[in-house]
């Protein structure tokens, strides 16, 4: 991939992401359109740039406060949360993003969220780490993942998801499109095996998505 093409994708991804203003926006369970948030909701704000993002107050139809009082979870996903973390070029970043495929349902929405989340603040160098750990969820649970882009109606959760894997998600950019594409479709299949047509249709052109976006970055 040469430079250009990294610069290119990059701004891309940067232009979806909530620019700081006089209102506090940020991605969420239910404000993907940017909408602004109640007045009562915390606020994060990157120590990087100053942008402020709402957090929301429930995710995965639990309270966050769930989260964050549960010794299960790890410190890392509830310092991101609390401000107290946040994701840059490092190992502690590949450590948390990790989380979102982990089998244990009851917190992985929140391991989901801090993805996401890394996913719309990311820029520069911490464009390289969200990619491969979002292809990842998304091939391990492709239902749960669809439901969750499905979420977002202004389609821009699903096109920050799609423009970070195929810049950074895919394992080599060396493969064929076409060998690339049935990867994934074949990833996902295994891991839904009583998919519905639709769902099956969904997964192929996901894989185009990403694949095709790939492929204009090589």
């Amino acid at each position: 991939m040469n430079s250009l093409s990294v610069i290119l994708l990059l701004a891309a991804i940067s232009s979806s992401i909530n620019r700081p203003s006089e209102k506090v926006i940020a991605p969420d369970e239910t404000n993907q359109a940017g909408i602004p948030l109640a007045k009562h909701n915390p606020v994060w704000v990157d120590r990087h740039n100053g942008r402020r993002y709402a957090l929301p107050t429930s995710i995965g139809e639990k309270p966050v406060s769930f989260y964050l009082k549960n010794p299960a979870v790890s410190p890392l996903a509830k310092a991101l949360y609390t401000s107290r973390f946040r994701p840059t070029d490092n190992d502690s970043t590949t450590q948390l993003l990790a989380l979102a495929t982990t089998k244990n349902q009851e917190i992985r929405p929140f391991y989901r969220w801090c993805l996401d989340f890394t996913i719309a603040i990311s820029d520069g160098a911490l464009g390289e780490y969200p990619g491969e750990p979002a292809l990842a969820y998304a091939t391990t649970y492709p239902q749960e993942f669809f439901s969750y882009m499905d979420k977002d109606k202004s389609g821009k959760r699903y096109e920050r998801w799609r423009a970070i894997i195929a810049y950074s998600g895919p394992g080599s950019y060396n493969e064929a499109n076409s060998a690339a594409k049935k990867k994934i479709i074949d990833r996902m299949a295994k891991n839904c095996p009583s998919c519905s047509d639709k769902i099956k249709h969904r997964i192929s052109s996901f894989a185009s998505d990403v694949t095709r976006t790939q492929a204009g970055h090589r």
